[in-house]
């Protein structure tokens, strides 16, 4: 069974240190670390995703589209800080825990967020372009996480 899209990014919103960071790119781009390291681990993403190999790395909508489905979160266009339209993606306070997931998954992305929490900006993206799946792939192709697994 695999895990709910959006059970997954309200942990990351309810325990990634750095709220404002959490911006529709940066939490797309962690559920595709999660979805990685769980491949690497399980043998099989977390998620249903199809990742597809993007302009700038792993992108698909399917990330934003549950979150803002979802009643437990708040999706509001905010401004960066080069003035910048960027959307943010918060958890409405709702009883707790906000999701449903296994121990090994809560494992996997208590360590992507260990990993990347104290990582700027640049550092994130180079961190997540290294890996093996974006690294030894070609873009506008979807990527299969599983495969990639098998052979690191």
């Amino acid at each position: 069974m695999m895990a709910e899209i959006a059970d997954i990014a309200a942990y990351f919103c309810e325990n990634y240190p750095h709220k404002s960071e959490l911006s529709k790119t940066r939490l797309t781009k962690l559920v595709y670390l999660a979805d990685w390291e769980f491949a690497k681990m399980e043998g099989r993403q977390m998620t249903p995703i199809r990742w597809y190999f993007h302009n700038f790395g792993p992108y698909v909508d399917d990330v934003i589209e549950s979150v803002s489905s979802d009643s437990r979160f708040v999706v509001k266009e905010v401004k960066n800080a080069y003035g910048d339209s960027k959307l943010e993606i918060h958890l409405r306070n709702v009883d707790r825990p906000a999701y449903k997931l296994a121990d090994r998954e809560i494992e996997v992305l208590n360590d992507v967020i260990s990993r990347t929490s104290t990582m700027y900006w640049n550092a994130f993206i180079k961190h997540v372009y290294e890996t093996p799946p974006i690294a030894n792939s070609d873009r506008y192709n979807y990527l299969d996480l599983n495969n990639f697994a098998v052979e690191a």
